[in-house]
């Protein structure tokens, strides 16, 4: 009887507003609940919350678990609407919350700091280091010849407005390995299945002519999150917010020559800010070109193929600018559709 009155009254919560979506990301699926925090989740932040620990959450499922009145309480007391005001409430403005289509570092991050650091909780009264643009420490640098990651010591440095990296931790009598300005630097999150390597950021900044990538990875997730958000947090003290993009999108692409004829190449092509990027290899140091996008430009998919262009690709879409027309061929519909969707996007913002 007791398990009944359980499972009813978790129906009942269910039912109440904000409850029908995962707390920390949003997913719209929230088949999970922890039991000590008082919130519902779904399946991949329930698996973030398994690993804080049963002291800090406990997770149950909301289909396949029997619940008792007991389990309800934090639930009925709390649920998704209430958390925000225990939890989020010094969140600082520049972390961003995360949803369901964020980076998993991200995630992760996100759910630590608030319920194992309690960085954000309501009785914190001090802002976590990184959100003052502070940070200096050992990252692991990808080699741009030999391919090897090697140990760096990085720093921010407010005063010339660059990130500086060294050979070693003692700094003094070092020679500057490299010098990034934060004008124009981007941070982006890598997933680690494409560069295979864990905890790993792409660093893309302006080098002369050229933009020059860098791959840099921490040992955590934690450092490696510090560090995303400590150089966004000092780029937007200094005023180069514009470079704090979150709507970045890559994947392999066909392309052709100048001319749309001759001999298609597989390109890794990235999707930030105005910009795409199109290297030879995931993790090449430069692109081997970039077309920078503008409110005039338009794209859209070839429902009739020219003859001239020769391509393996089941899927093509063009890019028109001002000086040319570029062909995009993808492996599936859905990728060239969403390829399009995010330029005309990026094109549309232009008009604001």
């Amino acid at each position: 009887m007791s398990l009944d009155i359980g499972m009813q009254a978790l129906e009942n919560i269910l039912k109440s507003p904000g409850n029908n979506c995962c707390y920390d990301c949003g997913e719209s699926d929230c088949s999970w609940a922890s039991v000590t925090i008082g919130c519902f989740l779904c399946i991949r932040c329930s698996g973030i919350h398994r690993q804080l620990g049963v002291h800090i959450s406990r997770v149950r499922s909301v289909q396949l678990d029997n619940w008792t009145l007991d389990d309800c309480v934090n639930l009925k007391k709390y649920g998704n609407r209430r958390l925000p005001d225990i939890y989020e409430v010094n969140k600082p403005e520049v972390y961003k919350k995360p949803d369901s289509r964020s980076h998993s570092m991200l995630i992760e991050h996100w759910i630590r700091a608030k319920y194992e650091w309690k960085e954000f909780h309501v009785d914190c009264t001090q802002l976590p280091f990184y959100v003052k643009g502070v940070k200096s420490g050992t990252l692991y640098k990808k080699g741009k010849e030999r391919g090897c990651w090697l140990a760096r010591h990085f720093m921010l440095d407010r005063t010339n407005r660059k990130i500086i990296y060294y050979d070693k931790a003692n700094t003094q009598g070092q020679k500057q390995l490299g010098l990034i300005p934060l004008d124009g630097c981007f941070v982006l999150m890598v997933d680690e299945k494409l560069v295979d390597r864990q905890n790993c950021l792409h660093i893309l900044y302006r080098s002369g002519r050229a933009m020059r990538s860098i791959y840099v990875a921490g040992t955590t997730v934690r450092e490696t999150v510090e560090w995303f958000y400590a150089i966004r947090s000092l780029q937007t003290q200094l005023g180069y917010s514009g470079n704090c993009v979150d709507t970045v999108f890559e994947s392999y692409l066909e392309k052709t020559p100048k001319d749309g004829k001759g001999q298609w190449r597989k390109r890794w092509c990235i999707l930030v800010a105005d910009r795409i990027f199109y290297y030879k290899n995931i993790l090449d140091p430069f692109p081997k070109g970039e077309v920078k996008l503008s409110k005039t430009d338009t794209v859209e998919k070839l429902h009739c193929i020219p003859k001239h262009v020769k391509s393996g690709a089941d899927y093509i879409f063009t890019l028109t600018t001002s000086n040319r027309t570029y062909y995009w061929g993808t492996p599936s519909e859905e990728l060239c559709t969403t390829w399009i969707q995010k330029i005309d996007r990026v094109i549309k913002d232009l008009y604001v």
